[in-house]
């Protein structure tokens, strides 16, 4: 009988009765190690693989959101607006959306946050013991990794500031220059490399956004980004977009099936190609990455937050779309 398993269980025990979920969280895993080690145990077992991710959850609470802020000096504000207005002063709106979308530098550059998330690691991220959990209380992808940890918390921050100080405002002021859903619906269509079903749902999540449902505007908008994005794809790149595998137990028979957008996909040297590596870590960042902003996997499996589905991230996902638009020539759509 695992009498280790045991004391560790009720020591486990002890410090969830006295909310310290932390130490709880612990001795519940090293319990289940114990357990792990013989037959039998089923009960206990299952109790500390539930006690384990319940202790995560609740230790999430020790830590609480903070904003950071900082005040312009005159000069600093003069050249921010002078540079809002550069893409927002345009004759024609067309001319501010597309260069909008052309525009790298709201793009994280992935290389030197890298490198610099890898060369000034805080001290603390080194000698401390780490973990990030997602919203169920299971330990993220690479949530021990110090390095990745540095890099996510570096990532978040520049691309917090790009949306914060310029894609906000530059929406914004367009919006409070005249532009209207159907300004921003009608250039997505001029465009040409959009399918009639994918015009016409867009041009409804466009609306959600104008009119300030967020919730339903990124539910929409996300998803269909996935598509979009993989059509592009696979039409100016010549990318492979369906997987094929043999069927189970036959020689000569063969599934094939549309590939998902997610992160190994944007990893790929010939989507890179045709993207930019920038471009596409941004989408993994925010869309997929267990320790980024995760937004298509909370929208696809119902685990986003109402305070996610917000004015700026509706934002950064009709950026992608211009990003789409201004860099994609007209191309054969044949998905009607």
């Amino acid at each position: 009988m695992s009498k280790k398993g045991i004391s560790l269980l009720q020591t486990a025990k002890k410090y969830e009765e006295e909310s310290q979920f932390w130490e709880a969280s612990e001795e519940y895993k090293n319990a289940l190690l114990e357990f792990d080690k013989e037959s039998g145990f089923k009960t206990e077992k299952t109790l500390c693989k539930k006690k384990i991710r319940e202790m995560n959850k609740e230790k999430s609470g020790d830590f609480v959101e903070t904003s950071a802020s900082h005040t312009f000096t005159s000069e600093e504000s003069k050249i921010l607006d002078n540079l809002i207005n550069s893409f927002v002063d345009c004759e024609k709106l067309e001319e501010c959306l597309y260069k909008i979308g052309k525009e790298f530098h709201f793009q994280p550059n992935y290389k030197k946050i890298k490198e610099d998330s890898e060369h000034n690691m805080p001290v603390s991220f080194m000698i401390a013991s780490l973990s990030s959990q997602d919203d169920q209380g299971n330990l993220s992808q690479d949530g021990h990794d110090p390095a990745a940890m540095s890099f996510s918390m570096n990532y978040a921050q520049e691309q917090g500031g790009i949306v914060q100080m310029y894609l906000k405002h530059i929406f914004a002021r367009l919006m409070d220059n005249g532009m209207k859903h159907e300004n921003l619906a009608d250039y997505f269509e001029s465009k040409n490399i959009f399918s009639k079903d994918t015009s016409s749902i867009l041009r409804v999540g466009i609306e959600r956004f104008f009119a300030e449902d967020y919730v339903s505007a990124l539910h929409i908008l996300v998803p269909r980004f996935e598509g979009v994005f993989l059509d592009l794809t696979e039409a100016v790149g010549e990318v492979d977009v369906v997987a094929s595998r043999k069927q189970y137990g036959s020689s000569d028979q063969v599934w094939t099936q549309d590939r998902t957008l997610g992160e190994n996909f944007l990893k790929k040297e010939e989507v890179r190609a045709v993207w930019g590596e920038d471009f596409c870590e941004q989408i993994i960042f925010t869309f997929f990455s267990p320790l980024g902003s995760k937004l298509r996997h909370k929208i696809a499996h119902g685990y986003s937050q109402s305070k996610e589905l917000n004015f700026a991230n509706c934002v950064l996902v009709l950026y992608f779309f211009l990003v789409l638009a201004s860099m994609v020539k007209r191309v054969p759509i044949n998905k009607d």
